[in-house]
């Protein structure tokens, strides 16, 4: 999708800003995850070293809040197009004709969302589960944390990932497929 989120229809432009406000928050979320973790693991380096207190829990903390962090920011990512991909063969396509290369790209985001859709329905039992039986991570006597965070965040990731490959698929298809004036040359390279 372009940066400026054009695609010549409005209601659709207000619909990817919109979540792409709410997966930018999401994104701030799991930056600021790193971040506790990082003084987390400082803290705990400082107490070893220093004081001879380790703080108990952070192999178990850290393990939770990277899977957490990775499906707090892809999301956001994927949306705004910085997703790492090899796109050397839609490039060899786009060179022969930008219409098929643009199918190809929204067929392979759809393809996304099937995958992805699988992940979330995969999770949900999970996340059930955890919840009700109040699964916990840890060691008794040192340290014990709930599972179910981890795994609603894992769930509302990945929809929100399920949700930004369509997006990306409906934009990139109407894009394609939309008459193509002087204006919408930029948003039509940006958009691949």
């Amino acid at each position: 999708m372009p940066e400026n989120d054009v695609t010549g229809l409005k209601s659709f432009d207000a619909v990817f800003r919109l979540f792409d406000r709410f997966t930018a928050l999401m994104s701030i979320i799991g930056t600021l995850a790193i971040l506790f973790i990082m003084c987390l693991i400082t803290a705990d380096v400082v107490g070893r070293a220093f004081l001879g207190r380790p703080i108990h829990g952070v192999p178990e903390i850290v393990s939770m809040l990277i899977l957490s962090i990775v499906f707090l920011q892809i999301s956001n990512t994927l949306l705004r197009g910085r997703l790492t991909r090899a796109d050397g063969f839609l490039m060899l396509v786009r060179a022969r004709s930008p219409r098929a290369a643009g199918v190809l790209d929204a067929v392979m985001h759809l393809a996304g969302v099937g995958l992805v859709g699988v992940l979330v329905h995969a999770f949900y039992p999970l996340f059930l589960r955890s919840w009700g039986r109040n699964e916990m991570v840890g060691t008794v006597g040192q340290f014990l944390a709930p599972i179910w965070p981890t795994y609603l965040v894992v769930l509302v990731g990945s929809a929100a990932l399920c949700i930004a490959f369509a997006l990306r698929a409906a934009g990139i298809l109407i894009v394609t497929f939309s008459p193509a004036p002087a204006s919408s040359t930029r948003a039509r390279e940006t958009a691949r």
